[in-house]
Order: C-alpha cells, then structure tokens, then sequence
C-alpha cells in the first residue's frame, strides 16, 4: 500500500492573499498607552524644569539693587532770599579766566551784602553730596573783591575770597545736612562790588544699596 507524504497546511504570512484577501501569521495587540502614564511622563517634565530654573535663577540674579541717583537743581528747593542785594535766576554764557562757563543763578551783593537759604529735604541724610562752582566775569575787573560763605545747618563750612575772572569749584557732604545757606559780602561799603554767578549748583542724592540674599548652594551642589 503507497503511502503518501502527508501536505502541509499553508499558514499565511503576513502580506500572503488567499482567495484576494491579506493575510496574518498572527495577529498583535496594539500598544495601547493609559492615559494617566501620559499625565505622569508630563508632570515629570515639568517638575525637572522648575527645579532646574530653581537651581539658575540665583546665579543670575544681579549681586546689588541700586536706585539712580535724580541730581538736583539746590535753587529749585525750597529757597528764600535775605539781604539788600539781589538774586536771580537767570541762563547766561559769561566768560571767567577767558573761559567760557553757563551761569544759571547770581548773587549781586551790591555794596553790602545778599544770601540764599535753601531747605533741601524733610529729613537729613536726604543727599549725598553738593557740586557748587561759581565766578565773577572777566569785564568786571574794576569790582571789589566778594567774600563768598557758605552754611551747612547754620554753620560756615566754606568761605572763599573772590575777584574779578576768579572762579571756585566745591564738593560738599550732605550726609547729614538738611540746610544750606550760600552769602556773598562785597569786600568794602564804599563801592560797588558785581555778582557772583553760579554754573554749577547739584544736588546729589544718596543711592541706597540693598545687598541680595547670601546664597550657600552653588550649581554644582544640586
């Protein structure tokens, strides 16, 4: 009795048609993702970066806050007058030690004598410092000499002898000022002495600086 070799039956792969249709070796579940792993992988990211910027942001933070200093105008504060001379405001280009300089206020003492007292804030320690320069014009060279003063809370800190073509540059510590108090004195009463023009009169103010919060972890501790 033959025996014949028993056939095979044909598993379809994967791309194979029977009878027109595709077929499968075996047929694979999808991946299927849960949503809450994807919320996780997401909160995950997100925590990594806000500790990363955590660990930055003081490193680029800047070492020192400083307010900028607002200079300020002494004649524009809260100023009277007193004597028999004049003052004035009053922008004009004069020339002292053939020089040219922009005088911005005078003091004319006359044959006696004129001042300007100024309040420059409510509390002391207000400003830091005070720029003064001021001269008498080169064509007042027939004037007498002026003595100008100079008083810090009733005080005379500065006094300078000036004459014709003579100018005068001051810086002046304000740190526990609140008044100042700027006189000139013509030399004699038997003549005319001319002004005493101001071109530079500025306030300074103090620059408060508040040093940051010391920090004890460096990047490469994190």
């Amino acid at each position: 009795m033959e025996s014949y070799p028993k056939q095979r039956k044909k598993i379809p792969r994967v791309g194979a048609t029977f009878g027109g249709k595709i077929g499968y070796d075996k047929i694979q579940k999808p991946l299927v993702v849960c949503p809450s792993m994807q919320n996780r992988s997401f909160i995950n990211q997100l925590m990594a970066a806000g500790i990363l910027s955590v660990a930055i942001a003081p490193w680029i933070q800047p070492v020192v806050k400083a307010r900028e200093p607002v200079p300020l105008f002494l004649f524009d504060t809260q100023c009277v007058t007193n004597g028999p001379g004049r003052s004035q405001e009053e922008t004009l280009d004069i020339s002292v030690g053939r020089k040219v300089y922009r005088s911005y206020f005078f003091l004319g003492p006359g044959s006696r004598e004129v001042s300007v007292t100024c309040r420059i804030g409510e509390q002391e320690g207000q400003f830091e410092s005070l720029l003064l320069e001021f001269g008498m014009r080169d064509n007042d060279r027939g004037s007498p000499p002026n003595a100008v003063n100079i008083y810090l809370d009733g005080v005379r800190e500065v006094s300078h002898t000036l004459s014709p073509g003579e100018q005068v540059s001051l810086s002046l510590n304000m740190s526990n000022v609140s008044h100042v108090a700027i006189e000139t004195v013509c030399s004699t009463q038997n003549r005319y002495c001319d002004r005493v023009y101001f071109f530079e009169s500025t306030l300074l103010p103090r620059i408060n600086i508040v040093p940051s919060e010391p920090n004890s972890e460096s990047p490469s501790q994190i």
